[in-house]
């Protein structure tokens, strides 16, 4: 394959030719059906030309290409996910959602090992650095135990739907154990593993992860997909409003 300074624009049926390059790959998923999102367009671009022969960057529209988009387990868009050679085919090596030009040039350079895992590091910004008790963390729910702890519940209750292999899910999982600990007593904070807990999460159609949901005497108050600090405590606020 020459070498390319622009995105491929790629399908279900071409995307597994580009993987079998010796390049590493940088997957770029958006949604057709909305509004392109520029400012992301707009870097991804750039980082297709600076590291051009270095890597390839895919772009896929996954409102016509679900196949795919079920393969990396339905992201929200716009995402990246890079992918590096592996003993067979190629590995995903980072993973983002809702993405900004800042997150694609990050997870482009850590995949050319130009920059460090931005996974990692937002973990590490979010982690306390005082060495303080974090008091209460969000507590693990299940199916068996969700109806009781959660549609039973007398104050409302942020569930966060996460899976383990999720990168968004591990990055905003210090900020919930934050919430759970500011609003002790007023709001009960749960976790709810999809992957452990399929059928809960098949019950109220979650389909992206991380998706968070707010519950207020047994009835959904509102849910909102993706690693959204600041949507997650405005559901909260709202969920305390009479």
């Amino acid at each position: 394959m020459a070498v390319l300074n622009t995105p491929i624009n790629t399908d279900d049926d071409n995307l597994k030719q580009i993987l079998r390059q010796n390049l590493p790959v940088a997957l770029y998923l958006y949604n057709g059906n909305e509004k392109l999102d520029k400012p992301v367009e707009d870097a991804v671009s750039r980082m297709a030309k600076k590291y051009a022969g270095e890597m390839l960057i895919a772009r896929i529209d996954v409102a016509a290409n679900s196949r795919t988009y079920n393969q990396y387990n339905s992201p929200t868009t716009p995402a990246i996910i890079t992918l590096t050679k592996a003993l067979l085919g190629k590995k995903i090596k980072s993973q983002g959602t809702a993405v900004r030009p800042a997150d694609v040039r990050a997870h482009v350079e850590y995949l050319l090992d130009k920059g460090p895992n931005p996974v990692q590091q937002a973990e590490a910004q979010a982690a306390p650095t005082n060495g303080a008790s974090q008091g209460k963390t969000a507590v693990h729910v299940s199916d068996s135990s969700f109806k009781k702890a959660v549609l039973r519940s007398d104050v409302p209750v942020l569930v966060d739907f996460w899976a383990p292999w999720c990168a968004p899910c591990r990055t905003i999982a210090p900020f919930i154990d934050k919430m759970a600990d500011e609003f002790a007593g007023q709001v009960k904070v749960v976790k709810l593993n999809v992957d452990e807990n399929p059928r809960t999460a098949q019950q109220f159609s979650v389909q992206s992860i991380p998706t968070v949901i707010v519950f207020r005497n047994g009835a959904v108050l509102e849910r909102r997909v993706g690693a959204n600090p600041g949507a997650i405590r405005s559901m909260i606020q709202e969920s305390l409003v009479s």
